[in-house]
């Protein structure tokens, strides 16, 4: 064998190995973005991740390792599609980044105290004190809703 087809089979051999690790590192990324959107009850959009970054770097021990950086979408209702990113550092999830998004209470939930709050269902106690149906805060007994947006005091 010359040397010439000796580095061709090291090549081959070294992006074949690069295919399988970038393959592990996704599932890592995959299960990792699945367990994060499920704890934080919200929806892991699409069942994937999209690679957007490789580097070379060393890892606690010291050894050189690929960082990879993975973006996925998730949504808290369904109706819009946040973006969220995982760091990846050789086989161990790094970090993981969401962007802000509204926690909402579950409903339907037998035992649970946020089940039945709606602000529709409950107008005349929220009426007393301004509210969302009153136009006030009740800091100045829901005399004037416009007073707190000319920055008055009551």
């Amino acid at each position: 064998m010359d040397v010439a087809s000796l580095l061709l089979l090291l090549a081959f051999a070294a992006l074949v190995w690069f295919w399988f690790n970038s393959l592990s590192a996704l599932e890592i990324a995959r299960a990792k973005g699945k367990k994060v959107c499920s704890d934080a009850n919200v929806q892991f959009l699409d069942d994937t991740v999209a690679n957007i970054g490789l580097a070379l770097e060393r890892d606690r021990s010291g050894r050189r390792v690929f960082r990879r950086t993975y973006r996925f979408e998730f949504s808290e209702t369904g109706n819009s599609r946040l973006e969220g990113r995982l760091v990846v550092l050789g086989d161990r999830v790094e970090s993981v980044t969401m962007e802000p998004y509204q926690i909402l209470p579950l409903t339907g939930t037998p035992g649970d105290p946020l089940r039945d709050l709606s602000l529709s269902d409950d107008k005349s106690a929220l009426a007393d004190t301004g509210g969302a149906h009153g136009g006030c805060c009740g800091g100045c007994g829901g005399r004037e809703p416009a007073a707190h947006s000319r920055g008055d005091e009551p």
